[in-house]
């Protein structure tokens, strides 16, 4: 539903014209984007290496070992789902609906002709 809900906001979003910028705002801006994807690839690659270095075991073996023992449920995906990743289950669904509520209210400004207040 979130996705029609987002379709219709776009076709009913006016069109925009590209914006021209310097040449030099464009390398800064390559060079920023650039840094940050080498940052994080390097927090993600160094994290990684953390885990084999110090034997950490998968989290999903954990998972696997205690999904019927602990939250006594046969489906291992819900068991994850509800009972050990309840809270986060919950954020993800709020922030669709906010979502959801946000092209809702575009949807409403564009049918009333309103412009920016």
């Amino acid at each position: 539903m979130v996705v029609v809900l987002f379709l219709l906001a776009f076709k009913h979003l006016p069109n925009l014209k590209k914006e021209r910028t310097k040449p030099r705002i464009q390398v800064t801006n390559a060079i920023i984007s650039v840094g940050v994807g080498v940052m994080v690839t390097l927090i993600g690659l160094s994290s990684y290496a953390f885990r084999y270095e110090n034997g950490l075991e998968s989290i999903s073996q954990y998972f696997i070992d205690n999904s019927y023992e602990l939250a006594a449920g046969e489906n291992m995906v819900n068991v994850i789902l509800v009972d050990f990743r309840g809270l986060d289950t919950i954020l993800e669904v709020l922030v669709l609906a906010i979502a959801a509520l946000g092209v809702i209210t575009l949807i409403k400004l564009r049918m009333t002709g309103r412009e920016d207040v």
